[in-house]
């Protein structure tokens, strides 16, 4: 894994697969995880995509990520009840805070649902290179100035979490203290790290687009790509599975299933 990609280099059979099987796998983990609303349902694509991202070696990539996927879950558990009503038992009742059953469930499966599509898009860019994703996407007849961008964001988002990571430091070398106080202190102390953040991003990016109109590139021209990767039989298979399960769980919903 290098300092501008999350691509984890391995021998594993999802790495093998073509872009366009892998991102077809990947998209039926979404599907899967944004389909139902019930968290016993959604909880399945959460633990496949999460399984799936330890055996493939995406551990480190998940843990650079986890304090914003522990964030997004817990601030999902407090404010999603706000959004639907009370129905069933009342499970949780301690002073101002109380939740029914179904509050409690439907915050639950909707904090899943964005856990389901961070870990499902880490397994995406852990397996595929950023030239893979790019290939693909234009096999599938995506244009090429929107697969260009996607590219872009990729490769600057592990820089981006690089900087983050050295203005924490310079911050916490000048006297910043990010570990003292309850939750909310804590996170406040984080306020002085955006400034220089995004600073150091939006100069990366300027940088980077500059270069870009050095070289005269256009995205408006065909472009061609060395090694262009074909569809196997394994490929296939995982496509048409993918497909299955797609169909599967779409059925399953309209039948009734893992709704509250």
């Amino acid at each position: 894994m290098s300092a501008t990609s999350l691509y984890v280099d391995r021998g594993t059979w999802i790495h093998r697969l073509d872009a366009r099987s892998t991102l077809a796998f990947v998209l039926a983990i979404f599907v899967s995880g944004y389909i139902f609303d019930d968290p016993r349902f959604a909880a399945v694509p959460l633990v496949v995509a999460f399984v799936s991202l330890l055996a493939v070696g995406g551990w480190p990539n998940f843990k650079r990520l986890s304090p914003i996927v522990a964030a997004l879950f817990v601030v999902g558990l407090i404010v999603w009840p706000l959004f639907t009503g009370p129905g069933g038992p009342t499970v949780i009742d301690v002073g101002p805070l109380v939740l029914s059953e179904r509050e409690l469930l439907f915050a639950l499966g909707r904090s899943e649902r964005i856990a389901v599509f961070i870990v499902g898009g880490l397994l995406f860019v852990t397996t595929t290179s950023n030239e893979e994703i790019v290939s693909g996407m234009r096999q599938i007849g995506i244009p090429f100035a929107f697969c260009f961008a996607v590219g872009t964001a990729l490769r600057l988002f592990p820089t981006f979490i690089d900087a983050a990571g050295t203005v924490k430091q310079a911050q916490e070398a000048r006297g910043l203290d990010l570990s003292d106080g309850n939750l909310i202190e804590r996170l406040r102390s984080f306020v002085p790290l955006l400034v220089p953040v995004f600073m150091t991003a939006f100069r990366n990016v300027n940088t980077q687009s500059m270069a870009l109109e050095a070289r005269g590139f256009d995205t408006r021209r065909d472009r061609t790509f060395y090694g262009a990767s074909s569809m196997g039989g394994v490929d296939w298979v995982v496509t048409v599975a993918s497909l299955v399960v797609i169909v599967g769980v779409v059925g399953l919903r309209l039948a009734g299933y893992g709704t509250l």
